[in-house]
């Protein structure tokens, strides 16, 4: 009969233990939720022209279009360009 009354109290414990864990997960599901949507409220606020606009005209910033001198025209891909350095370690491994 005690084996019972201690197996009992100690099913109550682990009980109410994980009704603790249960409640403190929730409370951080909870504030991970608020946390995104202010995030996500932030990054989309970041990528609005509006936003970009005050952003420079409160800087004084003066954009202007480039020089030639200051533009590079790259011909091939990156994808394109790691390809090519493939094929040429594979031809490297056959001689």
């Amino acid at each position: 009969m005690t084996f019972v009354a201690v197996m009992y109290v100690n099913q109550q414990a682990l009980i109410y233990q994980m009704g603790l864990k249960v409640k403190q997960n929730n409370d951080v599901y909870t504030k991970l939720v608020d946390h995104n949507k202010i995030v996500i409220y932030n990054v989309l606020n970041l990528r609005s022209p509006v936003s970009l606009e005050r952003k420079l005209l409160a800087g004084k910033v003066e954009l202007s279009m480039p020089s030639k001198w200051q533009v590079v025209k790259i011909d091939h891909s990156p994808e394109k360009i790691v390809l090519q350095g493939k094929n040429l370690a594979n031809i490297a491994r056959t001689r």
